[in-house]
C-alpha cells in the first residue's frame, strides 16, 4: 500500500509539473527543463515491470 501512495504523489507532482509548463507558455530551454524534471520523476514512480507494460504493451483494454 505504502508503494502505491508513494506511486500517486509521484504522479500529482509529474501532473502539477506539466499543467503550471502549460499555463507559463515556456521558452525551449524552459520546457526541457521541465521534460527532464517530468522524465526523472515518471522513472521513480514506474518500476521496470511497469515502464514495460507502458510503452510495449499497452492498456489491457486497448483492443490493438
Amino acid at each position: 500500500m505504502e508503494n502505491l501512495t508513494k506511486q500517486q504523489l509521484t504522479l500529482s507532482r509529474i501532473q502539477l509539473i506539466a499543467d503550471i509548463s502549460q499555463t507559463a507558455q515556456c521558452n525551449p530551454k524552459e520546457f526541457l527543463v521541465v521534460m527532464s524534471l517530468i522524465s526523472e520523476l515518471a522513472s521513480q514512480a514506474l518500476t521496470d515491470e511497469n515502464q514495460n507494460v507502458v510503452c510495449y504493451n499497452g492498456s489491457a483494454d486497448d483492443p490493438h
